[in-house]
């Protein structure tokens, strides 16, 4: 077994009609194939989700495409393998895509006898959108050739497994991140209506009793301080009564002379000893 260099790779697909690939650019055979590796270029563009005949579904694929963060796409190779019972080939995908977070799924082997374009499925890991663009490069596939026929090579010819249910089956982002912000956002939006719903309608009530509750204590606290001073005066006016009653009743004056009457007694009393 041994793989095929860039010189006979190029010689194989610039034949007529061209082995072991199909559509690879003639007019920049020399970039497209270098070393022992062929460029494998965007073709088709298909997004998961997408409405039926809109554009990036399984009947109206894009040519052209900027993938968000965590989106995924399938894409189909402009370059189509045909592939005989001695040949087969790895695909992987090219350096410089997957350093810009372009994650592919399925790259892999390619069986020998297998006819058609390569579908692959990507998804955008990096912070920034990655351009899609038809003919853009983003695979490398090597070719290598067997010392003998295979026995049972691969029956599939030119196959269109691009339709309705698999775009259906497939999530339009990356562990549906979109659709669970989607929702934890709804449900936040839901959450904090709720709360602007429950102050609207009981914040004014809350304001009532507070204020009520104030007003009450203002006014238990006014009566309380006038009942207070009611009780005070009443004590004054009490007191000052009594002692206007007693002087009406007894005059200071008649209990002076009371008392001195009495003095006056006692010293002309026999034996007193009142001086």
């Amino acid at each position: 077994m041994s793989f095929l260099t860039d010189t006979n790779l190029r010689k194989q697909v610039a034949a007529t009609p061209a082995q072991l690939l199909n559509n690879v650019d003639l007019s920049n055979l020399n970039q497209q194939i270098r070393g022992c590796a062929v460029d494998l270029r965007i073709g088709d563009i298909y997004r998961p989700g997408t409405d039926l005949n809109k554009p990036g579904s399984s009947s109206n694929p894009r040519q052209k495409y900027a993938l968000l963060e965590g989106e995924t796409a399938v894409i189909r190779t402009i370059e189509s393998f045909r592939l005989d019972s001695k040949h087969a080939a790895l695909v992987f995908p090219a350096s410089s895509v997957s350093m810009q977070g372009l994650l592919m799924t399925n790259p892999g082997h390619v069986d020998p006898g297998y006819e058609g374009p390569l579908h692959v499925t990507v998804i955008n890991m990096g912070r920034e959108p990655y351009p899609l663009e038809k003919g853009g490069r983003f695979l490398r596939t090597l070719i290598f050739k067997f010392d003998e026929d295979v026995s049972t090579p691969s029956s599939l010819k030119d196959p269109k497994p691009i339709n309705a249910e698999l775009m259906e089956r497939l999530s339009p982002d990356f562990l549906s991140v979109g659709a669970r912000t989607s929702n934890a956002v709804k449900r936040e939006i839901e959450a904090s209506d709720r709360r602007t719903r429950f102050w609207q309608v009981f914040l004014p009530a809350i304001f009532a009793l507070v204020a009520s509750s104030l007003t009450l204590w203002y006014s238990n606290n006014s009566l309380s301080k006038e009942f207070t001073q009611r009780i005070s005066d009443l004590e004054k006016v009490k007191v000052e009564g009594r002692l206007l009653a007693l002087e009406k009743d007894f005059p200071t004056e008649k209990r002076l002379n009371v008392i001195e009457e009495r003095l006056r007694q006692m010293e002309t009393r026999p034996g007193s000893q009142v001086k």
